[in-house]
């Protein structure tokens, strides 16, 4: 009626005429709105549905997410208009019909609105017609009236797109209504252009609602959401959740249901948690034996502990994914230690074998470095060494001088070994400006010694260094 009504006022020519009528007509449109969906604001808002390949429609407690691959969602576990609890869930996206589920879920933001703000947002929208259309009315100059009129035929169309297309029916009519004053406004002022951009008009989604589910017809939802879900937590704690349902809830449902249902929830609890503690039992013994194969620096016996471990998965059905890709790649880790401790190894005895030579030398040097050492010190701290102890400091360090020129060094140790020959030749330099200064207590000397006495030390520290870390056997893990 209010359609027919509206679509049966038609301004005229004159514009007197043009006011009364399109005010009339805008008013009538406006007044008769209020009732239209007054029924379908009594209505509680439909659940959301999720549609499987199968075409099982899962209830969603509002709306759900998409993220990563996956959908998250909130299923209610009784009722789904009271539910005993809600939990939430996510399954692979793969699972999910998106064509349906995405037009559903345009049918239910549609009803939602409509129950909620639809009537209140298209009052408002009538009202701003009606008043702009007195405005285009009641104005003198035709430029003002067309600006009016284009500016509230752009909020008509796109006030569906924006509002769910809600009243989209009714908003076609009013926009035909602007659209006419405006043929109207330029038949009467000789406008011989305006634009009128066509923009598409969306209708409200067909796709048909399904009846909200029956408490049983839920917790079946909820139990084939379990069977689904590809993560053993997440399954664990729905059928936990849903066998405390399910007992609460008893008296509810058929007894043969009930029995059937609650032995197959408790079964498959049973078997989950049964799955967890084998799969535990496997992580701790196989990284247990792991750490000491480790130790060995034993590869290949990691490589069989992984073989083994696949073998005892697959026993297992292969029921935890991420925990055995969690264990495979610390298996990965201590394999990758246990070849670098046996490769340390093998270097270690390589070196201790075949520059033992070398080492026992650098090792008669290094204790005579030690034997020189404080008295190098000494130097270094400005302290002048006097007679027979500076004598016998020469003597020491021009011997180690002399022992360490013949030694042919491996190629790896070619740089320390000059360090030690430098740190040698610094040794005796500054023992020389020692003996120089000793008679004419010349202070630019003295310090000249204590700096040389000072690099000779820091070159044998990096000089022991180095042989150090050549030398060094593998500590224990």
């Amino acid at each position: 009626m209010l359609r027919r009504e509206c679509n049966r006022v038609r301004p005229g020519r004159r514009a007197p005429r043009l006011r009364a009528r399109v005010v009339l007509a805008l008013a009538f449109c406006a007044v008769s709105a209020g009732g239209i969906d007054a029924a379908s604001q009594d209505q509680a808002p439909p659940s959301y549905r999720l549609f499987l390949t199968d075409g099982t429609p899962l209830v969603s407690s509002g709306e759900f997410a998409r993220a990563n691959g996956r959908v998250v969602f909130t299923i209610p576990l009784g009722w789904p208009s009271n539910p005993d609890a809600l939990q939430t869930v996510s399954l692979p996206e793969s699972a999910i019909d998106w064509a349906r589920t995405d037009r559903y879920t345009d049918t239910v933001r549609h009803r939602s609105y409509a129950a909620t703000h639809g009537e209140e947002d298209y009052a408002a929208l009538t009202g701003a017609v009606a008043r702009a259309l007195g405005d285009i009315a009641f104005a003198a100059d035709p430029s003002s009236k067309l600006a009016v009129a284009a500016d509230i035929r752009r909020q008509l169309l796109e006030w569906p797109a924006a509002h769910y297309a809600y009243r989209a029916a009714d908003v076609r009519d009013l926009t035909a209504h602007v659209e006419e004053a405006i043929s109207q406004i330029r038949a009467g002022s000789g406008h011989q252009s305006f634009d009128l951009s066509l923009v598409a008009m969306i209708e409200p989604p067909s796709e048909p609602l399904l009846p909200e589910p029956t408490l049983q017809e839920a917790i079946n939802y909820a139990s084939a959401i379990a069977q689904m879900t590809d993560r053993p937590r997440d399954r664990l704690t729905l059928q936990e959740s849903i066998l405390a349902v399910l007992d609460r809830r008893r008296r509810q449902v058929p007894e043969d249901w009930y029995s059937a249902t609650r032995r197959v929830l408790v079964w498959s609890i049973d078997r989950e948690r049964r799955l967890d503690r084998d799969y535990s039992g496997l992580t701790s013994r196989t990284l247990r034996a792991a750490g000491k194969i480790t130790a060995r620096g034993d590869v290949e016996a990691l490589e069989q502990l992984a073989a083994d471990a696949r073998r005892e998965d697959g026993r297992l059905g292969y029921q935890r994914p991420d925990t055995m890709q969690a264990l495979f790649q610390s298996l990965e880790t201590s394999a990758g230690k246990a070849k670098a401790r046996r490769e340390a190894t093998d270097r270690y005895k390589y070196r201790s074998s075949t520059y033992r030579a070398y080492h026992r030398s650098i090792d008669d040097s290094l204790e005579k470095f030690d034997e020189v050492a404080e008295d190098i010190g000494a130097v270094k701290a400005l302290t002048l060494l006097k007679g027979r102890r500076l004598s016998k400091a020469e003597k020491r360090v021009s011997a180690i001088e002399v022992g360490l020129l013949p030694i042919a060094p491996p190629a790896e140790l070619g740089a320390a070994h000059d360090l030690l020959l430098s740190s040698a030749r610094l040794m005796r330099e500054a023992l020389r400006l020692q003996r120089t200064s000793s008679g004419s207590r010349d202070t630019e000397t003295v310090q000249n010694a204590s700096a040389a006495a000072a690099g000779a030390l820091l070159l044998l520290d990096a000089a022991r260094a180095r042989i150090g870390e050549f030398y060094q056997k593998p500590a224990d893990p």
